[in-house]
């Protein structure tokens, strides 16, 4: 049968996406993959002209299949009832926001898978194609003579390994691109290969989709968190590095090192000695330890992800992250031996309705705490529809409509999300400009000093929110974004990858290669 399989997401890697396709295609059928990617216009709806693209690609499918984040769902949404009203084609929603909110799902599309879909997609297709029925088909939520069927979730699938790797086949793989849908290049990956080398998150917090995700198979496996062997990950990236140029490697489990160090050492071994190029992974400060780092950094490592979040209290209470700041800063002192070949992004959580002055401030002291050089990314707080924190705004009234969610706000605009929220102006805007490289002179955009002014207890409290003149800040940083990220990011995106390095390793004033081949591959 023949299936077009679509994300709506803002990247091309769509790496639940590209299994799926590799199931379906090992089962039999014929698929395509379109990456409908939003470009700078991240959160526009579709043109008539891109979607009647799409219908002439899909026109002759037996099944149609789509997925997205939170942030597109509404995205999805168009495509969803633009191809049910043009094509009489069975369509199925799945991914992460159908995971977190089946409820709002099924009823924009008369298919919705729950939870992880390779083995149930791969029935629906065949049912599709055999005309049977799919009322018992696990995972799958189906509308049916005015009612809606909810069968259960199946088990985790325990053994990654059996899965084949993911489609990185670009043959009959589409991307939009300028209003136009063309066939996919190898050049539309920009030299990054994602990978995900292991599924689950052993924590849950209350902001992600992991803590819903949880919930739902508590009851089905004791073990959330599983990993391909690291033959099967070798024997991957291997592979794509074979047929792809390949810049670096960006392995996107919810945190690497999670793993044993047994586990790590093997991983590391096996990826110098057959890949050999640079990788980026995400890491939990409770699971970093100076043995696994020093394994990480010697195979190739550059980069590596930390969460801070937000305060003590904060962290606890709020989003149930139950990590204390001298846990981060253990592990900060560890990865900051590292700092001539490593460079260290922490995370931060901004604009959260939850928090009061005093949680920022204190978020401020940590950071001042945190070894340097590092990069410091500020993400905007959104209730992702389904999530635990998001069902807690809903019983308490907050949430009433979607723009109660930020959902429909572009995820980095950060003036933006501080005037939706309207809470801690000053201090949100503040902590806003301090993202970037963070160094002994500056705090992303400020100098320390200035950084310090700003947080005097005198304005602080002179400019709170009840102060008018404060909501000239958010302004201004919606003005300032624009010309820095989105015209210098511009100008940066079209730069060859080796000036984006320069651009880089400049920024932090040093060199943070990893070894002497890649220092001549650049030279």
């Amino acid at each position: 049968m023949k299936i077009t399989l679509i994300t709506t997401g803002s990247v091309p890697y769509a790496l639940g996406l590209r299994v799926l396709s590799s199931v379906l295609k090992k089962a039999g059928h014929e698929v395509k993959f379109i990456c409908m990617k939003s470009g700078e216009n991240y959160y526009n709806l579709y043109t008539k002209k891109e979607l009647s693209q799409l219908k002439e690609l899909c026109k002759k499918d037996g099944l149609i299949g789509l997925d997205c984040f939170s942030s597109t769902y509404l995205k999805t949404k168009q495509v969803i009832a633009y191809l049910n009203k043009e094509l009489k084609v069975p369509i199925i929603f799945g991914g992460i926001h159908a995971t977190l909110s089946p409820e709002s799902c099924i009823n924009d599309c008369d298919i919705v898978c729950v939870g992880e879909g390779e083995e149930a997609i791969v029935e629906v297709a065949n049912a599709i194609e055999n005309k049977k029925p799919l009322d018992n088909i696990k995972n799958i939520w189906i509308k049916k003579d005015g009612k809606i069927i909810k069968n259960e979730v199946r088990d985790l699938i325990d053994d990654l390994d059996k899965l084949p790797f993911p489609d990185f086949d670009i043959k009959n793989h589409y991307i939009l691109d300028k209003g136009k849908i063309r066939a996919f290049e190898e050049e539309d990956f920009k030299g990054v290969l994602p990978f995900m080398s292991g599924r689950g998150c052993p924590y849950g917090c209350a902001y992600c989709s992991n803590g819903k995700f949880n919930e739902i198979y508590k009851c089905h496996r004791k073990r959330i968190v599983r990993n391909h062997s690291v033959d099967y990950s070798i024997k991957f990236l291997r592979s794509v590095k074979d047929k792809f140029k390949v810049e670096y490697v960006k392995l996107v489990d919810d945190t690497f090192t999670f793993r044993d160090i047994k586990e790590i050492k093997d991983f590391c071994n096996n990826y110098k000695k057959y890949i050999g190029i640079r990788y980026t992974c995400i890491a939990d400060a409770r699971t970093i330890t100076e043995e696994k780092v020093k394994e990480l950094v010697d195979s190739g490592c550059f980069q590596i992800a930390v969460g801070v979040q937000g305060s003590e209290r904060v962290n606890k209470e709020v989003y149930h992250r139950y990590i204390d700041d001298k846990t981060v800063l253990k592990a900060a002192k560890i990865l900051n031996k590292y700092k001539d070949k490593l460079s260290v992004n922490y995370d931060v959580i901004v604009t959260n309705p939850y928090e009061g002055p005093e949680d920022i401030l204190e978020v401020f002291k940590m950071l001042k705490k945190l070894p340097k050089p590092f990069r410091l990314s500020t993400h905007n707080l959104v209730f992702f529809i389904g999530s635990q924190l998001y069902e807690r705004r809903v019983s308490e009234g907050s949430i009433k409509n979607i723009k109660d969610t930020a959902i429909d706000l572009d995820y980095y605009d950060r003036g933006q999300h501080i005037l939706r929220k309207g809470k801690n102006i000053y201090l949100y805007t503040i902590l806003s400009l301090t993202r970037g490289v963070v160094t002994d002179d500056k705090y992303g955009s400020l100098k320390v000093s200035l950084l310090d002014k700003l947080l005097q207890d005198k304005y602080v409290k002179r400019f709170n929110d009840k102060n008018k003149i404060v909501f000239i800040f958010p302004y201004l940083l919606i003005a300032f974004d624009f010309l820095k990220y989105k015209i210098a990011g511009r100008i940066y995106d079209k730069m060859p990858f080796k000036f984006r390095e320069w651009y880089i390793n400049r920024a932090y004033g040093k060199k943070i290669f990893l070894n002497d081949t890649y220092i001549n591959k650049l030279k």
